[in-house]
């Protein structure tokens, strides 16, 4: 939408500013009843939809009521006619022909408005400048060089103001803060419906970065120091500012943020910077509850202490219990060079696990690098000692494994509970040996993708998991590093990893590699929170390719998206599964 505040019949400059959004706010802001008493309406024939628009824009009748005297006719045309040439003339017709009449009713009266808009006022020249410090720089010569504006391009009053806008706007982005416009103006020809456009601006010196302050006392500053992204002394830019406010929310040490430059106290061209935040609190703590068909209810404690000391270490706590596994975890993590990408996290953890197919007491502990990098996926280097005592069928035992790891994954979703679009990948490498203490030699790789996609209303969720596994035979193994399939995750419509080689006595015990994959579709139903979905599993886990026998199942399932997060109920039927059917139950984001 298009408007001018004066109607240029001469060549003239037009130097008083336009307002485009204005009249359009304004009417919106007006009341309206769908049972209201009789107003009086404005009929408008001729032209385009767009000029139609603007009109109405400009002539708003909310402001008149029915009892319209006579003597008034005459003053309501006229102001009429002269927004009429407004809104048509900001859209660059500048001869229009108009006819104005009063329609009246017995109850009320119409505003009848005929016109032929004429011809369209083209842009024959174009000169956008920018002289001083400014003149090469990249965002100014991208802004002169394609300015959104044409030789030729039918003439609009609003397309002139954003250019405008944009001008001056680069340069407070940009630091030149003394910035002028010398020359702006549009030159309009009626009788020769031409237009010149022209605007100088005088950027002046460039203001540079200077100190930041920060008014916190629960970091040090030299730690503080390094989430700022630029040195003091840089070349101003808002870009710069809005990274240094993004970095202080992710760090995840503050509540709120606000960052803004002093410009009042810039010296010798160096703004001083000015971050204003609120301390998250301390130490938090969370109750969860949960269930799965895997692992029936659960419940967990955790307890995070967002800032242990003022170097920025953090540690958490986590405790959960349930009917088929429980355990206690630490971490304290440590920032490194950069603490929005690169930190060391050292852990220890009990967990016992009896699934019904392996009963186990593992202790771990161990450290790794955590580092996301730029390009968006995060990698984790560790070294762990592992002690576990584990009884899988009927074989007991217990190992003793040094296992260093390499780890690497990415996640990128447009939604972090109900994605439309989105994947998640990971991959991970870990191994043993003998030779460094651990009671079992072996290599182990392990792999898994999920990719959601639109597809129609609905989505189509496709999942894969391998794994392989060398040196070790499956019997030295302990049961945390054999892989089963079978469950809510894995094939549904059999037991939670009752799938995979089998003893004597056929007790599932797991295997030396898996192959998994799964494909769903889940369709809405109607605007509301509710889906249905259909899938298919199919996998195995087994000790030699050879031995590899697919086992699938089919099933149908109910989608909630609660305000909690996802929630899945599936009915699913495998033909190889001692179940006719299987009910699936979980809960949680999709990636």
């Amino acid at each position: 939408m298009a408007h001018s505040d004066s109607d240029c019949r001469i060549t003239q400059p037009l130097t008083r500013p336009f307002f485009p959004v204005l009249a359009i706010l304004l009417l919106g802001l007006l009341p309206s009843w769908s049972n209201a008493e009789e107003t009086p309406q404005i009929r408008i024939e001729g032209g385009t939809p767009e000029l139609r628009q603007n009109i109405r824009a400009f002539v708003p009748m909310t402001r008149h009521d029915c009892d319209l005297p006579a003597f008034r006719e005459r003053n309501i045309v006229g102001s009429t006619r002269e927004r009429v040439r407004q809104a048509l003339s900001a859209l660059g017709h500048y001869q229009p022909e108009i006819a104005l009449e009063i329609a009246r009713t017995e109850t009320c009266w119409s505003l009848v408005v005929t016109f032929d808009p004429g011809p369209v006022v083209r842009i024959s020249e174009i000169d956008v400048r920018v002289s001083g410090e400014g003149e090469n720089d990249p965002s100014f010569v991208s802004l002169t060089s394609d300015p959104g504006i044409a030789v030729g391009d039918a003439l609009r009053h609003d397309a002139y103001d954003s250019l405008r806008t944009r001008l001056v706007r680069v340069a407070a982005d940009r630091g030149y803060f003394d910035a002028e416009l010398t020359e702006s103006q549009l030159l309009v020809d009626p009788d020769r419906n031409t237009a010149r456009i022209s605007l100088h601006l005088y950027s002046g010196l460039r203001y540079r970065l200077g100190e930041v302050t920060l008014e916190q006392d629960i970091l040090r500053d030299d730690f503080v120091a390094r989430l700022v992204p630029f040195e003091r002394g840089a070349p101003y830019s808002s870009s710069h500012l809005i990274r240094l406010q993004r970095n202080l929310s992710d760090s995840g040490y503050f509540q709120s943020v606000r960052v803004r430059p002093r410009l009042d106290d810039a010296v010798d061209g160096e703004v001083p910077i000015l971050a204003e935040v609120e301390p998250r609190k301390r130490t938090a703590y969370e109750a969860r509850l949960g269930f799965s068909t895997d692992l029936g209810p659960r419940v967990g404690l955790v307890l995070d202490r967002r800032y242990a000391n003022q170097r920025g270490h953090r540690y958490n706590a986590e405790l959960e219990a349930s009917q088929k596994r429980s355990g206690i975890s630490f971490s304290y993590d440590i920032p490194l060079a950069d603490p929005l990408s690169d930190n060391l996290s050292l852990i220890a953890s009990y967990r016992s696990e009896d699934t019904g197919t392996s009963d186990s007491e593992r202790f771990q502990l161990g450290a790794s690098r955590v580092k996301r990098h730029p390009s968006g996926w995060q990698t984790a280097q560790g070294i762990r000692y592992e002690r576990e005592r584990f009884t899988v069928g009927n074989a007991t035992d217990t190992t003793d494994l040094l296992i260093p790891s390499y780890r690497i994954s990415r996640t990128e979703s447009d939604d972090p509970l109900f994605p439309t679009n989105g994947y998640r990948l990971e991959w991970l490498a870990q191994a043993a040996s003998e030779n460094l203490g651990s009671s079992v030699t072996f290599l182990q790789t392990r792999a898994n993708a999920k990719f959601i996609t639109g597809l129609g209303p609905g989505r189509m969720i496709l999942r894969g998991e391998a794994g392989l596994t060398g040196g070790a035979q499956v019997r030295e193994l302990p049961s945390s590093l054999r892989f089963f399939a079978g469950g809510d995750t894995s094939v549904r419509g059999f037991g939670f990893r009752q799938l995979g080689p089998r003893d004597k006595e056929g007790n599932a015990i797991g295997g030396r590699h898996l192959l998994v994959g799964s494909a769903e579709y889940e369709h809405p139903i109607g605007q509301g929170p509710w889906g249905v979905a259909v899938f298919i599993d199919a996998g195995d886990a087994f000790n030699h390719f050879g031995d590899y026998d697919l086992k699938a199942g089919v099933g149908a399932g109910i989608r909630w998206r609660s305000p909690v997060g996802p929630i899945r109920v599936d009915l699913a039927h495998a033909p190889d599964s001692k179940d006719r059917f299987r009910i699936h139950f979980t809960m949680g984001p999709d990636l």
